[in-house]
């Protein structure tokens, strides 16, 4: 609960929007393994610790939505894709394809320890 606490805490002193979207779902994140533990992902069925949804709207058209995706199948989907959304709620952070992010900008989708 420590790490869910302080990621609000962040979130609210950031200045920047998409810095603090993302510590929000980092925190919801934290809750949601909290709460229920961790999920697995959808491609390779990793435990992820920090399952935040996924929405991959792809070169195709085709919109794809995930419960749940480790990091390295978040970055192979982004390859597959115009662009990447990671939602809860109102809380939005997306991920154009020009611009693949780095791993410390995606929210943690950590295998549990």
């Amino acid at each position: 609960m420590q790490e869910y606490l302080s990621l609000l805490n962040d979130a609210e002193l950031s200045d920047d929007p998409n810095a603090r979207n993302v510590r929000l779902l980092r925190a919801w994140g934290v809750l949601h393994y909290v709460m229920s533990g961790p999920m697995n992902c959808e491609h390779c069925q990793t435990p992820v610790r920090l399952a935040i949804p996924v929405i991959s709207e792809r070169f195709s058209g085709e919109t794809l939505e995930y419960a749940c995706l480790c990091t390295n199948c978040t970055f192979k989907e982004l390859e597959r894709s115009h662009r990447i959304i990671m939602q809860v709620g109102n809380v939005r952070v997306e991920y154009p394809h020009e611009r693949i992010p780095s791993r410390a900008e995606l929210p943690d989708s950590i295998p549990p320890q």
